[in-house]
């Protein structure tokens, strides 16, 4: 709804529906789309992720279950802008008193794009002098005491105009808190989940990891296979908010948690240090999944399940394609291996591979498609996924 100078109206809380914004990382939009879709909220993807309405107990919802989100945003005012002193002016125009609480922290994000405003940092301020002043506190005192999960004001400017958000997640939403432990290179949870997910691979079936580093993608698995969702173990600054009791959090945390025993699945993961293991043991324990997985400490041959396959299941991992001097040789052939014992997998068998170089993942031999790009700690990365064939039939990625 538009005010009488062209201005959206600011969202009200509550059990009223609004404008919401699922961010993740650049190329998960479609599979947000359909995680979202499966939560029974129908969102339309945009640049780094997805828009739809809900209100504020279907934001704590996808905080809870969204596997793939990084960020959950509830858009509250639209304005056009060029003048920091008229910035000031319509954000105080939010009820912010509705949404934030008073001697509750705070946090402040700005952004500027191809507007005359340009100064990221002016513009935080403006923004936070409206919010303390609506809160009746000192700006300055309560944003520099938020911490990483307080709720953070968003200010998006672009062709001037002004976007103002409130994220509810806090933390990013990747940020599961369990993974205290981590081996080199390790992979983000979203990542993980989204690799799992592009591999096909359903709960109940096999799954293995025989790259497993910290152990987050046989979590993920163990994860889904359990039936809990992603955030369980986690706080959100949707629950430090005025307007909580609207979101029904106890309750939804109790309905989300109650998924049952889930599937027994054989979910089987292997890294050759010693490190990584107890790392990925210590983090599996943290999720409440530690009895779901097998461990080995040895070659990734070895991975149980992998030496003795089910006619069903997935090879999901993230296998080492580091690029310092002396590696090319003995990556090329550690591929080459790999695409040589997943050829000889049953037909039928799953495989999803992490890869920053297409052109190694190919001397697998295996009939490999890409089912996303996005990035990974900077690097330009894909997933490539495909179907073991029976001997002599074409396969399919």
């Amino acid at each position: 709804m538009r005010t009488d100078d062209g201005q959206r109206a600011p969202t009200a809380p509550g059990g009223s529906r609004s404008e919401l914004f699922v961010a993740c990382l650049p190329g998960l939009e479609p599979l947000l789309v359909d995680e979202l879709s499966g939560l029974g909220l129908a969102g339309a993807p945009a640049e780094g992720g997805v828009e739809l309405a809900g209100s504020l107990r279907d934001a704590a919802r996808i905080c809870l279950c969204s596997g793939l989100g990084t960020h959950v945003l509830v858009r509250l005012a639209e304005f056009h802008c060029v003048h920091l002193r008229e910035l000031r002016r319509l954000a105080e125009r939010v009820e912010w008193g509705r949404w934030l609480t008073p001697g509750e922290p705070f946090a402040v994000r700005a952004s500027c794009r191809k507007s005359r405003l340009y100064h990221s940092g002016a513009v935080a301020e403006r923004i936070g002098a409206a919010v303390g002043a609506a809160l009746g506190v000192a700006a300055e005192d309560a944003i520099a005491a938020a911490d990483d999960g307080a709720p953070a004001v968003v200010a998006r400017l672009l062709h001037d105009r002004c976007t103002v958000s409130l994220d509810v997640s806090g933390a990013p939403l990747h940020r599961r808190g369990w993974r205290l432990a981590a081996a080199k290179a390790p992979l983000r949870e979203d990542l993980a989940w989204a690799l799992v997910s592009a591999s096909g691979w359903r709960p109940g079936e096999p799954f293995v990891d025989p790259f497993c580093g910290s152990g987050t993608l046989p979590i993920t698995a163990a994860l889904r296979a359990a039936g809990l969702p992603p955030g369980l173990g986690r706080s959100f600054a949707f629950e430090r908010l005025a307007c909580a009791a609207a979101a029904g959090c106890d309750a939804l945390r109790a309905e989300v948690g109650t998924a049952g025993p889930g599937e027994a699945a054989r979910i089987g993961a292997a890294d050759r240090d010693a490190g990584a293991i107890a790392a990925a043991r210590a983090n599996a324990a943290r999720a409440g999944v530690a009895d779901r997985i097998e461990w080995c400490e040895g070659s990734w041959r070895d991975a149980p399940g992998l030496a003795d396959p089910a006619p069903a299941g997935a090879l999901v991992s993230n296998p080492p394609f580091g690029a310092r001097v002396g590696e090319a040789a003995r990556l090329v052939h550690l591929w080459q291996a790999v695409g040589a014992r997943c050829r000889a997998l049953p037909p039928g068998w799953r495989i999803a591979l992490l890869a920053a170089d297409r052109r190694l993942a190919l001397r697998t031999g295996l009939p490999l498609r890409t089912a996303f790009a996005t990035q990974h700690g900077g690097l330009p990365v894909r997933a490539l996924v495909a179907r073991v064939a029976a001997p002599g039939g074409p396969g399919a990625g």
